[in-house]
């Protein structure tokens, strides 16, 4: 079966959107499509490259890093997103049951966190049969709540896994994000590599 080549997805206006390993050259190019204030330009900067560094190190398979800064005159970042390829397991790509029951059942948290809550549900975006999975943590012994939101993508043709993250820390930007994370599910383009 085919591998996936390419990922494309798209974001509203707000986000700073790059791939991983660009930021090292370009961070304050980026920051300053959102703002010409130079301490926010620089700050925008820090954070940009500190997700460029955690995905080139942490997360293999990513394709797209993306950072929202809402807030016109702010522009503090609240919430990033992750597009990656998953290649399947020895076994094969698993189905939309066998995912969907994965997401409710096994999600692991680092012991420095609390697990508040669990969802998910089946779905179908534009590229495929997907799992939209939402989780809920917080630091132990805090009252911060970080909401996930992490869409499992089954594209045909391919026995891959597309995994579209997002991750939020303010309460108050939830509900929006959750209408984002849509639409950007949506947005998301597969491309395969020729047979």
């Amino acid at each position: 079966m085919p591998r996936i080549s390419t990922l494309t997805w798209g974001f509203p206006e707000g986000w700073i959107v790059w791939s991983p390993g660009e930021a090292a050259e370009c961070a304050e190019e980026l920051a300053r499509a959102l703002t010409a204030d130079r301490a926010t330009v620089a700050g925008l900067a820090a954070v940009i490259r500190g997700m460029d560094r955690e995905v080139r190190e942490e997360m293999p398979g990513t394709s797209q890093v993306a950072l929202w800064a809402p807030d016109p005159v702010r522009r503090e970042p609240v919430a990033g997103a992750y597009l990656r390829t998953m290649a399947p397991t020895p076994d094969g790509r698993r189905s939309l049951e066998e995912r969907l029951g994965l997401a409710r059942t096994a999600v692991k948290v680092p012991r420095s966190m609390r697990l508040l809550d669990v969802a998910a549900l089946p779905s179908r975006v534009v590229a495929g049969e997907a799992v939209l999975q939402i989780i809920d943590t917080s630091p132990r012994f805090s009252r911060r709540v970080t909401r996930d939101w992490i869409w499992h993508i089954l594209p045909e043709g391919t026995a891959d896994t597309v995994r579209c993250e997002f991750r939020c820390e303010s309460v108050a930007h939830f509900d929006e994000l959750a209408d984002i994370t849509t639409d950007v599910a949506n947005s998301v383009v597969v491309t395969l590599a020729d047979a």
